[in-house]
């Protein structure tokens, strides 16, 4: 599959070449136990050219040449009880630049493994039914960030709740979510602008909530 998309402003003014790209993908899904255990496994590889990165400090960009990406992901849910269910997901990734001034380098901002894992909860007893639970781990290792390898963000682990109702209204399906994103709060780092001199936190403890309605 080819593809041909944007393209940045180089610091004479004038616009870069227009990133393209060529990915091929291959991959297999598998069910076990009448579906209650489902786990799909794919593996890509993906090329893109004049790939148009930020200059540190300008509102300009420039081109790097060529760079590949390639690895494998794998997803895996399954309904353990008729309450508890589970999703894990993993992902390992090759990325690195193939041509220009950084050819050998590690794309920046890109781990080599970061997954999840997430369990729900669906609480089945008289009076609180309708009411769901669930936490989950999010990972990623090292990142490098900059083109030229020079510097790396560290890896982090995050940790988020969640706990939901659906109110027993027959006409129309009500719930209610309230969601904690960073629950310990823990310090980490993003992403990087391909510098040092802009660095992206990762946000602290969130608290959001949420009516749905559907008819």
């Amino acid at each position: 599959m080819a593809w041909r998309g944007k393209h940045g402003t180089g610091v004479n003014g004038t616009s870069l070449t227009p990133e393209t790209a060529e990915q091929f993908e291959a991959g297999f899904k598998t069910e076990f136990f009448d579906q209650r255990l489902i786990s799909s496994v794919s593996y890509y590889h993906l090329t893109k050219q004049n790939i148009s990165v930020p200059i540190a400090g300008t509102q300009f960009s420039q081109a790097i040449g060529e760079a590949r990406s390639q690895g494998v992901e794998i997803d895996v849910s399954g309904q353990i009880t008729n309450s508890l269910k589970l999703i894990a997901s993993y992902a390992y990734t090759d990325a690195v630049i193939l041509k220009g001034e950084n050819a050998g380098n590690r794309l920046w901002n890109v781990p080599r493994n970061a997954g999840s894992v997430w369990a729900n909860y669906d609480l089945q007893e008289h009076g609180v039914r309708g009411l769901s639970v669930g936490a989950g781990v999010f990972f990623q290792d090292q990142r490098e960030g900059d083109s030229a390898n020079s510097f790396e963000l560290p890896g982090y682990g995050r940790v988020d709740a969640m706990a939901k109702y659906q109110l027993p209204i027959a006409k129309a399906k009500t719930t209610l979510q309230f969601n904690i994103e960073n629950l310990l709060d823990h310090q980490y780092y993003v992403a990087t602008d391909n510098s040092n001199t802009f660095i992206t936190p990762g946000a602290p403890r969130t608290f959001m909530g949420s009516v749905k309605v559907e008819y």
